[in-house]
């Protein structure tokens, strides 16, 4: 078994040979596309993923530094995540990486961070995150699968997710049945209570604004706040991926001076997914307490 394992490591490095570079991290090798890779466990499957089939994976996403802000099992409790195996989402991704694995192996990948977020996640990249910074990935290809078991998958993964919904649902009543102020209800799910009372029109599209703001869990966690970073956030309402959906509705009902709480249910929040930090988990409902600072309803 040592031997075979010699072999497959031996016959891994050569895979990449032709295309080595120096490398500036130690123990990884680097490719022309610039992608750095380390093999960490053999496993002992003998099938690599071709274009067209899924597969499951664990991840974990670490800073340069080695601290985890992301894994898998943020998405479930098994840490198994699917992924729809076409291409490279962009030049150095680790997806180049996965064309060289056995099912059971483990690799960890150094893929740029700004490429990660934007090209592969279709999110900003994330403000502990400064641009030109890398992402380090562990990642294990649990299993190959063919479309039956990709099937099957799937319909376990939709019942965990009305699962879920069932318990967010009970776990947001809970919180508005305990509470000792009443929040009163709106016709998307979310829930407010006024704080302080502004003055003139509301916010509209295309309004510059300036809002303190500080977001939480229902058990009271902090996990956002301008307050802390002592900085407003400045947006144009109406601007695609500014914030999330639920915040852009509650913003619409403010006027300038205004300071009230919304609760946001998880489909207008950060959604099965979760935020992209991975701080806020997928199901989360979540609650703002929103300042609107400013008001310029005419952006010029």
């Amino acid at each position: 078994m040592k031997y075979k394992h010699l072999v497959y490591l031996l016959l891994f490095a050569f895979i990449f040979s032709s295309c080595w570079r120096k490398s500036k991290y130690k123990g990884y090798t680097l490719t022309d596309s610039g992608l750095y890779y380390k093999l960490q466990v053999i496993g002992d499957g003998k099938r690599k993923p071709q274009p067209g089939q899924f597969l499951q994976l664990i991840i974990t996403y670490k800073t340069e530094k080695d601290s985890v802000f992301l894994d898998s099992y943020s998405n479930n409790e098994t840490g198994k995540v699917i992924l729809p195996f076409q291409h490279s989402s962009f030049e150095g991704s680790f997806e180049e990486g996965l064309f060289t694995m056995n099912d059971g192996d483990s690799v960890s990948f150094i893929v740029s961070a700004d490429s990660l977020f934007k090209k592969f996640f279709g999110a900003p990249l994330p403000l502990f995150l400064p641009e030109g910074s890398v992402v380090k990935m562990d990642v294990k290809l649990h299993k190959i699968l063919t479309p039956e078991q990709y099937q099957e998958e799937l319909k376990n993964y939709e019942q965990m997710v009305e699962d879920r919904d069932i318990e967010e649902q009970r776990k947001l009543q809970t919180y508005l049945d305990t509470c000792k102020t009443e929040y009163y209800p709106l016709n998307n799910g979310m829930f407010y209570l006024p704080i302080k009372q502004g003055v003139g029109d509301n916010a509209e599209g295309g309004n510059a604004i300036k809002i303190h703001y500080k977001g939480y869990f229902l058990n009271g966690k902090i996990f956002e706040s301008t307050y802390d970073r002592k900085q407003p956030l400045e947006l144009i309402v109406g601007t695609q991926g500014q914030i999330i959906s639920g915040l852009e509705s509650a913003i619409r009902l403010m006027n300038e001076g205004a300071k009230t709480k919304f609760i946001i249910p998880s489909q207008l929040a950060f959604g099965e997914a979760g935020s992209s930090t991975g701080i806020v988990p997928p199901y989360t409902t979540v609650v703002y307490e929103i300042e609107l600072l400013s008001l310029n309803k005419y952006n010029n």
